[in-house]
């Protein structure tokens, strides 16, 4: 008889510093986010947690409301992932991490809870597509956007296989990266760079939502 695998266990989350918390979707989140906060001034008030996956999520946060740093501290959590294909799927699974973890209006003390699915709490896609949302409508842009989409049609037109949409999202946002100086960029580098432009409108959204955490 083979025997069963030894459980690996979970590490324990670091202790939480701060009382409003924003969980993300991997590292790139996790970088972009860092950006974002850092643009917005809110470094030092929101911190960022990493669930690596969605379906890491729910355990996360079971592990983490456990905590007694989280009991003792955490005023607010907020919850942002990729819509991919269906944004109402994707905000009932975060819906039902947080009940799961006990984080209903009912929990004594309350904490406030709020879920942004991107890229803007209605439709399909990712974190690329509000990225290319903002490059596409970004004036001093056009030049860049227009590159990229000319790329992708070119290798359309060339029949070279591609990903389908909301996917397509993340090779647009890579064509138009190669048009930075710098190289080899994932999104989140590209925000701490500053290569996305924060101060269009279509991250406005996704702003007032981190503001009211």
């Amino acid at each position: 008889m083979i025997p069963a695998p030894t459980p690996v266990p979970v590490p324990r989350p670091p202790p939480v510093r701060l009382s409003r918390l924003l969980l993300v979707e991997g590292d790139t989140p996790t970088h972009f986010f860092e950006a974002l906060l850092r643009h917005l001034a809110l470094s030092n008030d929101i911190e960022v947690r990493n669930f690596r996956s969605i379906t890491n999520l729910r355990p996360f946060l079971l592990d983490l409301a456990k905590t007694a740093e989280f009991q003792a501290l955490a005023t607010s959590v907020g919850i942002v992932r990729d819509a991919e294909s269906d944004a109402a799927a994707a905000r009932q699974s975060a819906q039902h991490a947080l009940q799961a973890a006990g984080l209903t209006p009912a929990r004594t003390p309350p904490i406030k809870t709020s879920i942004f699915i991107l890229p803007d709490n209605a439709n399909p896609g990712m974190i690329e597509t509000l990225c290319m949302h903002a490059v596409e409508s970004e004036p001093t842009l056009s030049g860049e956007y227009a590159c990229a989409v000319e790329f992708i049609a070119c290798l359309n037109k060339n029949r070279v296989a591609l990903p389908t949409e909301p996917k397509l999202a993340k090779n647009r946002a890579q064509a138009y990266l190669a048009t930075r100086m710098d190289v080899q960029l994932f999104p989140g580098q590209a925000a701490y760079r500053g290569h996305w432009p924060f101060d269009n409108p279509a991250f406005d959204p996704l702003k007032k939502f981190l503001q009211a955490l």
